[in-house]
């Protein structure tokens, strides 16, 4: 057993909680560079499609690559992530740490020990699995069968499957570490899952051979699970460094293990609704070619600015939102929360105005080489302006979410769950038929602006209200400079396409120009109009 040394005494005052937001923002930006690199080599030995790519490996290894996420997000995930950590910060902040590391060491022995099980069982029952993600058949030609699809799938996803401890490990590691306020490393690891899957690619590339042999797709698909274990390992120095006091313990009824477990109830419920509607999605698009690549290429780009501002902030601001609400603080959850919520207004609607009025020129530059084609291109930009639309109230309906969870209410959620899965699944069924996976992308939109309405109001009458005058003044200066700024991006974006000739420089150019201006145009509306939260992401930048 390690000594432990770290006390749970975080000072969260606006100037900590920037700091913290801003070690994550840098940290999740080059996780998510690093991510878009991993995609990017994989679209250029792999293709989005059958028709360019000349096999049906983006199919099948985008979608036996979902299911180890799907699997632990609905064994663990959420009870890791949602339960564990503000029980962890309770006990750090109102019982010994001693205790607290008690309840620690028993969670990751229970957790370990169920994603093993999962895990073994998964393996053996690899091909009823896939058969169940194809239920309504797959995309075909007259050399890929469907059953050709399905072999190739369930060959991947046994390789996959141990990802699910790894993604466990990783999860508590990392709360745990945040848990202390110590956010650099969890913000880090993923790149290090990525960069061993970039030089898994460049191996694949250098094999000698057909791309869908055996020897190539064994060694992405093993290179591909060793990146989750390094991600997961690559916490454990300074969860040392920090004093970890590990026990091989099982103390199933221990009261906090039995509070988890009770809690853990409704949000399993919660989660298996919406892995339902995961599974109702891929299941649909698997029957278009690259139906399932191009989703998940789009919603790469769609997490990039969610994943390095709202969820910067998110996570710096759960350990906050659950030691107010431990202490029955509601007007410090209440402040905590509604500045969460502007400054992520604030940062993501740029993005999203950058996404609908550059999708196909980011597709262009980034991503269109190698087997990458131009009808790529054009599929995949369709499919990401729709998932545009969901960015704002996605990353609002995340923290809402989460401020939930801190309060440790997972009934709430799931109950919310019920009809957002309702909405996405018809949604989702509807607007395939009329559109494809474009559709598939409109209906996440759909369903992230229903769920963002209905978790707000619940939450609003729960906690009190939001600070809805503050709320509405920042979204309506932010609107006025979007609208600002996408009048700057479009038409700087076709004189540049007018003006130069096809080839790499104009497709640089056309995104840099456009980019940069259209961005300065809302950074410059916003100091005019008095958006205060700039001045907050200015300083989160900054340090």
């Amino acid at each position: 057993m390690l000594g432990g040394n770290g006390s749970c005494s975080p000072r969260d005052d606006p100037e900590t909680a920037a700091r913290h937001a801003a070690v994550m923002a840098v940290g999740t930006l080059l996780s998510r560079i690093t991510g878009f690199l991993r995609y990017a080599s994989l679209a250029y030995v792999l293709g989005l499609t059958l028709q360019y790519g000349r096999t049906n490996l983006p199919s099948t290894y985008n979608l036996a690559n979902t299911l180890p996420n799907m699997i632990f997000d609905l064994v663990m995930g959420g009870i890791i992530g949602s339960l564990f950590i503000p029980v962890f910060v309770e006990y750090l902040s109102t019982r010994s740490e001693e205790e607290a590391w008690h309840v620690a060491s028993s969670v990751i022995n229970i957790s370990v020990l169920v994603l093993l099980v999962v895990t073994v069982v998964g393996m053996i029952i690899a091909p009823h699995i896939i058969r169940l993600m194809t239920v309504f058949g797959t995309y075909s030609t007259q050399e890929v069968t469907a059953d050709v699809v399905r072999a190739e799938a369930a060959f991947f996803l046994r390789f996959f499957l141990p990802q699910i401890i790894f993604y466990g490990l990783s999860a508590i590691f990392g709360g745990l570490l945040n848990s202390y306020r110590h956010f650099t490393v969890p913000a880090f690891a993923p790149i290090a899952n990525n960069v061993v899957v970039i030089l898994t690619v460049v191996l694949f590339r250098l094999l000698p051979g057909a791309r869908d042999d055996r020897l190539h797709m064994t060694v992405l698909a093993t290179g591909t699970t060793l990146g989750v274990m390094a991600q997961a390992l690559v916490h454990l120095p300074a969860l040392v460094r920090q004093g970890i006091r590990y026990r091989l313990v099982l103390d199933a009824r221990h009261p906090a293990i039995r509070k988890i477990g009770r809690l853990s109830i409704p949000l399993l419920g919660y989660i298996f609704l919406w892995q339902v509607g995961t599974w109702f999605l891929f299941s649909l698009a698997i029957r278009v070619d690259g139906g399932v690549p191009s989703y998940q290429y789009a919603q790469l780009f769609f997490m990039l600015p969610y994943g390095v501002f709202a969820v910067s902030v998110i996570t710096a601001l759960f350990p906050s939102l659950s030691e107010r609400a431990a202490r029955g603080n509601t007007e410090g959850f209440r402040e905590i929360l509604n500045g969460g919520l502007r400054s992520t207004m604030v940062a993501i609607f740029p993005f999203f105005v950058l996404y609908l009025t550059l999708s196909i020129p980011i597709i262009r530059l980034l991503l269109e080489h190698g087997f990458f084609k131009s009808g790529d291109t054009e599929l995949l930009a369709g499919v990401l302006l729709f998932f545009s639309l969901a960015l704002v109230p996605y990353s609002l309906d995340m923290l809402a979410t989460k401020a939930f969870y801190a309060m440790q209410d997972t009934k709430t959620p799931m109950i919310n769950n019920c009809f957002v899965v309702v909405v996405n699944m018809t949604s989702n069924y509807l607007l395939f038929r009329l559109m494809g996976v474009k559709g598939l992308a409109l209906g996440f939109s759909i369903t992230y602006l229903f769920a963002m309405l209905l978790d707000g109001t619940v939450l609003r009458f729960r906690v009190g209200g939001l600070g809805g005058k503050k709320l509405v003044r920042t979204f309506s200066r932010v609107a006025i400079a979007s609208a600002a700024m996408a009048g700057v991006t479009y038409a700087s974006f076709l004189a540049v396409e007018k003006l130069l000739s096809p080839g790499l420089p104009r497709d640089f150019l056309a995104l840099a120009i456009p980019a940069s201006l259209g961005l300065a145009c809302y950074v410059g509306m916003g100091i005019l109009l008095g958006m205060e939260e700039l001045r907050l992401l200015g300083r989160m930048i900054y340090r």
